[in-house]
Order: structure tokens, then sequence, then C-alpha cells
């Protein structure tokens, strides 16, 4: 630390002298010993100071890249924004800018710092990486139709020709999908103009005249798929499963043989086999085929499948089905109908003459079954005809035996047996500690906290004998978890003080000290001077601590000089701008998208102009996507989810009173309380939030937990807001924040305290 302070201070010695190459080098010596962001920063700047502008580029990029390595994506954000001051054609940090954009929801900066880096790549001919960031906007859009043609028709141009296939085939999907078969053909065709021989094409023309109902037509592009790919698994099952609508049954049983020669384990193959041998009426050879798909979907943890699949043709050899859905249900831990199973196969088994193996099967089921008298009887008659010493005579059982009779209840879900056994175990051994562990855990299985604390004490006055004091301890701990409130622990365990919170069921109220971090980044902000992304954090923590004077005078000092930063910020905009003029044509998207598509879209198409304001959101044209929804909200089809756009879009221009009033016709206008219905309160929620009306926020959410505590996080969006009204609260000493609560966080509460100890 000594050896770092003297270096800074003879840095700032050099610096004061203007010897700026000597300030430099000694601030390099500490690299040298460990990297820091904030060195490379410094040298940067005196870098920049000098002139030198490649050299400071360089060492800021390397500070960037640190603090990105490291977590902190503000700080590199801001310095990549630095960057592109200096250099607005810079690529590594308008691609590092789209990134960090896009990883915090920032879609149209993310789409706008794209489009910059694929205009500089296209001039400078680098396909490799203009093929990156092409993908990189894509991504961010993925149902853009107009978006995916515009770049699938610039791989054209760039002699890309793979990837726009892959761009043309996805949107055909698309229209598929929606049943818009005339514009699916359309890009199908697209893809075999371009590559005659594609499979993917010929296959999605297939499907679309099989969706059609042109099963003969379906099947004559599928053959000229085979046709071109004939040791294509895929294709040879999708052939031979439209031969089956057809009923050329022969034909496709012979199509199915050459896929199972390539693949002999191929589950669809054998299930279609032996559907096709049902329908001939051949049952057994049904249930060969079958028995591999079974096989297969075991194989594929397809139990579910695989168990119906053997129900539907047990009656063809039910031996063996009723051995194989005993192993099925025991894989899915069904043990009441691997019992019946049991049952059933042991009566079969006798029916074919083979009660040896019956026993098996009936002394199987009996241990599942104890209690069972019928069974206990007629096992009993069968051992004793058979010769047999009767298993089911009554004999001494040890404590391990009755221990592991127990664990076998508890493997099949069979609770109240398992704590009947244990129950009366512990009458006769009141010190085995074996025995309260399995009972602790099995009454928190069950959810009787009071026995399962009463087994904690107990198991601490166990240790205690044992002079073992930590697990002593450690218990009384987990019964304090279980139920802080149980009377009985009084005295046994000190006062903890990080428990304080859970007693109250209340957060404690945020502090500023809790924000450091945020803190710590707005400063650095100022330091590279981004006032404007200062002042945003500040303005965040101000609507958490509305009369902190610390934050009030740090706006105050940056709003004096914002005028400045605002002109210093437009700098890269600029540059980004004037990049984006060049002939790539990815700039133009936007432009050409918005006067192709005006000029098409008549004043009643409403669905279109939905469409477009979806297509417009998604690429950050909030003002023109408004439009768009004010449009297509006059026709009731599209009433509600225009409204809701309209909503999202309010909010996204901080227009939270509108976004408000908005999201509340659409809330009136929705009849089924279904999951769109809470998503909407929910985005209502986040809009009161936002317009700083806490309470009317925690009332929202409160009832959105009420309805579903796991959704988006909700309990977490409640504490937060609780601790905000309580500091509230208390700072206009009105309402005391006990009063602030929503019913059903006592029942989170409760389901925390709910911990499994073994």
């Amino acid at each position: 630390m000594q050896y770092k302070s003297a270096i800074a201070q003879d840095a700032q010695r050099y610096l004061a002298k203007g010897q700026v190459e000597k300030a430099i080098a000694e601030w390099e010596k500490l690299l040298k010993e460990s990297p820091d962001g904030n060195i490379y920063n410094t040298i940067g700047d005196l870098y920049l100071k000098k002139g030198e502008k490649k050299a400071a580029v360089d060492y800021f990029q390397k500070a960037a890249r640190f603090f990105r390595e490291e977590g902190f994506s503000l700080k590199a954000l801001a310095l990549f924004k630095k960057i592109i001051n200096i250099d607005p054609e810079d690529v590594e940090s308008l691609i590092a800018l789209g990134e960090l954009s896009e990883g915090k929801d920032l879609v149209s900066d993310a789409i706008k710092y794209y489009h910059s880096a694929a205009d500089v790549l296209t001039r400078d001919k680098k396909k490799d990486r203009l093929i990156t960031v092409y993908e990189k906007i894509l991504s961010i859009s993925p149902f853009n139709i107009p978006m995916k043609e515009k770049v699938a028709a610039l791989f054209l141009k760039e002699g890309l020709t793979s990837y726009a296939v892959k761009e043309y085939l996805y949107i055909a999907r698309l229209y598929l999908e929606k049943a818009d078969y005339e514009h699916a053909m359309e890009y199908y065709n697209k893809v075999v103009g371009i590559q005659p021989e594609g499979r993917d094409a010929l296959l999605g023309i297939s499907y679309l005249y099989e969706r059609k109902g042109d099963i003969r037509e379906a099947i004559n592009y599928t053959k000229k798929a085979v046709e071109k790919h004939s040791q294509d698994v895929f294709l040879l099952v999708r052939y031979a499963s439209l031969l089956k609508k057809i009923e050329a049954y022969d034909e496709a049983i012979s199509l199915i043989s050459k896929v199972i020669e390539l693949g002999p384990s191929d589950e669809e193959a054998h299930k279609m086999l032996g559907d096709i041998y049902v329908i001939k009426g051949d049952r057994q050879k049904a249930w060969e085929s079958y028995k591999t798909a079974i096989e297969s979907l075991i194989y594929n943890d397809k139990l579910n499948e695989a168990i119906d699949l053997t129900i539907n043709y047990r009656d063809v050899n039910k031996t063996e089905a009723g051995k194989l859905l005993i192993s099925l249900y025991s894989k899915n831990n069904n043990s009441e109908a691997v019992f019946r199973e049991m049952l059933s196969l042991g009566d079969l088994l006798i029916e074919g003459n083979i009660p040896e193996d019956a026993v098996d099967y009936y002394r199987q089921a009996l241990n599942l079954h104890p209690e069972d008298t019928d069974l206990k009887n007629r096992l009993l008659e069968l051992e004793l005809k058979l010769g047999m010493t009767p298993s089911v005579m009554e004999q001494e059982k040890t404590t391990d035996d009755l221990l592991s009779e127990a664990d076998s209840y508890i493997k099949y879900g069979m609770l109240d047996q398992a704590r009947s056994i244990l129950e009366q175990l512990k009458v006769s051994e009141p010190s085995n500690i074996d025995l309260h562990m399995r009972l602790k855990s099995l009454y928190l299985e069950t959810g009787d906290k009071e026995m399962a604390v009463t087994e904690c004490i107990i198991l601490g006055e166990l240790y205690g004998r044992a002079g073992d004091e930590e697990k002593k301890n450690e218990m009384f701990k987990v019964a304090f978890d279980i139920d802080h409130e149980d009377p009985r622990l009084m005295g046994r365990i000190s006062a903890r003080p990080e428990s304080a919170g859970d007693l109250s069921g209340m957060r404690a109220a945020p502090a500023l000290e809790d924000y450091a971090d945020d803190m710590a980044e707005a400063d650095f902000f100022v330091s590279q001077g981004l006032k404007q992304d200062a002042i945003g954090i500040y303005n965040k923590l101000l609507s958490i601590f509305p009369e902190n004077d610390i934050l009030t005078s740090k706006l105050a000092s940056l709003h004096e000089g914002v005028s400045d930063t605002d002109q210093g910020l437009k700098k890269p905009e600029a540059g980004l701008q004037a990049s984006s003029g060049s002939d790539s044509g990815i700039s133009e998207i936007f432009d050409e998208l918005k006067v192709e598509t005006m000029d098409k879209v008549e004043a009643h198409d409403y669905e279109t102009h939905y469409n477009l304001g979806i297509a417009y959101k998604d690429m950050g044209l909030i003002d023109d996507a408004i439009k768009e929804f004010q449009a297509s909200r006059a026709d009731k089809r599209f009433y509600v989810s225009s409204l809701s756009m309209l909503g999202m879009c309010y909010m996204e221009k901080g227009l939270y009173s509108l976004a408000i009033d908005t999201l509340k016709k659409v809330l009136s206008s929705i009849v089924t309380r279904d999951e769109s219905y809470w998503g909407t309160r929910y985005d209502l929620g986040v809009a009161y939030e936002k317009n700083g009306s806490i309470r009317e926020a925690f009332k929202v959410f409160s009832e959105i937990y009420g309805w579903d505590s796991r959704f988006r996080e909700i309990n977490t969006k409640i504490e937060l807001l609780k601790g905000m009204l309580s500091e509230r609260d208390k700072r206009d000493k009105k309402v005391e924040p006990k009063e602030v609560k929503a019913e059903p966080m006592t029942k989170q509460v409760e389901k925390k305290s709910r911990v499994h100890y073994i």
C-alpha cells in the first residue's frame, strides 16, 4: 500500500511539472504489479491529454474489458461510451455497447450500436464479423419479418447464401405457423430457387400441403426430399407416416424397415410399425414392435408414455406386460400401482400354474401393505400348500428391521404407516438418536411443526447427555428456525440478532449505506464526464430517500453543468449517425420499412397496424409504435392487446400516469382472471412504483401475491416496497410501519420457516 501511495505521489508530482511521459511510466509500474481498471483509465486520460488518441483508446479498452470481466458492467459501459466519443467507428466498442445494452434490456440502444458496427464492418468488407453482428440484431427481434427479409437480402448481396437461406426458412415457418400458406410458399420457393435440392425447403412445403389437407402433394414433396437424401432417417419416417395416412401400409412398412436398419432403437419407427400391425390385425407383431419402442421411451425417461403403451397392449402377453408395468411404476415412484400390479401378476401366475413365482410377487406386495389381511391369508394358504415356511407368521422384529421397514414406507410415500412404526418404536427405544432424526424429518415432511420441534428438543437433550455440546446447540437452532415462537425454546437458545428481522416478519428499512455500490457508480460516471448517467442513478436513489441532503446536494451540483454534459453526450450520437450513412443498407431498414409499409397499410387494416406497432416497438421506435397501436385498438379483436402495448410504450417513455390509466382500461376489459390478467396487473404495479405511488404499488403486488406467491419473484417486490413504506411512514410520523402489511405474507413467512434438517 505504501509502495502504491509513493508511486501515485511521484506521478502527481511529474504531472504538476507537465512531465506526462514520466507520470505514465510511474502508473505503468503499478500495472506490472497488478492490473487495475482505474489505472488503465488514468493512463488513457494522460495519453488523451497528450493528444495521442490511439494510445488513449487502447488503454480505455483495457480498462473497459477489465471492469466488464470483473462484473462492473456500468463502469465498462461508461468507458466504451468514452471511446466512441473519441472514435465513433471503433467496432469493438460499438459491439460491446450493444451487448451491454442488450444485457440491461435497453433494446433500442443495443440495435443502434449493432447497426453502427455493421456499417463499419460492411465498408471494411469483414464478412465474418458482419455475420455475427447481423445475428445479434436478428436475435433481439426474432419475429420481426420485415427486418429479417431485409437482412436476408443483404446476406445474398454479400454472397452469404447459407445465411440468407436460414433467414428465408425462418420467415416461411413463421408464416406457416400463422396458417398464411401463400406467404409461406413464397419464401420456401425463394429457398428452392437458391438451393434446388435443399432438404428443409422441400420438407417445409410438404408440411404446408399436409396442413392444407393435400396429403398426396405432401407425399410428392417428401418423396423429392428422400430421393435427394436417401439416408435421412427423419425424412424416411416422415415419408412412412404420410403413406400410412393414405393406407399404403406395405410401402410404409418397407420404409420403416429401412429406418430400423439405419437406427435399430428408433422409437418413432417402432411405434409406427406397431400401429400399422394393429391396423392390419396382427397384435403379436404389434407388441414386439411396441416393446422396442418402450425400451427407448424408458431410456429417454418418458415413463408415462411407456406405461400407456404397455397398458394398451397388455392383452397380447399379460405376464410380460405385468412385469414390465411393475418396473415402470417403481421407476415412477407409484407404490400403489406397483402393489396392484403385483397382486394381478400373482393371480395370473397361479392361473398359469406357476404358483412358486406367484409367492414371490405376493410377498413383495405384502411388504408394501403389511396390514392387508386378505393378502396375508392368501399367501399363507399358498405357502402351506407348496410346503414353504410361512412368511406371514408373526416374528419378533429388531429395531433395525423396523427402521428399515419405516424407510421403505417413506420411500414409497406411505408416511402414515412410517409414522405409526416409528412412534411405536419410540416407546421402547426412547434414546435412539437415529429414530428421533427420522421422526423429525417425517414431521417436517407432513407439516407438523410442533412435533418437529419436540423431536429437536429431545435430540438436543440426548446430545447434551452424550457431552456433544456442538450438536446439542445445533438441534436447538434447528428448532428455533422451525418455530421461533415455541415457548419450550425459551432459555434454550441465546437471542440471535440476525433473527430479529425474521421475528418481526419485516425487512429493516433501507439505508443509504446499503446502496454504496450505486453511489460509487455514480461518482465514477461524474469523474468520466458522463453526468447524465450519474443523474439517473441519483434520481433513482432520491426516490427511495426523498429527503437525503447528500443526494440533493449532488444532484444540484450536477444540474448546474448538465447542459455542457448533454453536449458531450451528444457526440457519440452524432458519430453514430455519421457512420450509419454508409452504403451497407442496414441503417436504411428503419426508414425503408416505414415508407414501404405505410404505403401499403390501409386505414382499416388493423392487423397490419398492430403488427407494425410490434415491429416498431421491437426496434425502439416508440413514437411510431404508439401511433400504430392507437390505430389498431379501433378493432375489438386487437383492443385489449393494443391497449396493453400502449401501456408498455408509455412506460418506456416515462409517461407513467398515462401508462396507469391505460393499464386500468386493459384490466377492466379482461373477463377471465388468468395469467394474462395478472401479468397486466403486475405491469400496473410497476407503473405505480415508477410513478412514485408506492402505497398503490404495494397494494397491487399484494393482490398478485395472494393469487400466486411465486409469480415473477413477487415476494422480493413486496419486501422492497414494504421497506420504502416503512421509511416513508417513519418520516411522516402518521402510520406505524407494522400497519402496512399484506395478509399473504404471513403464509410465506411460515413456508420459509419450514426447514428440513437430516
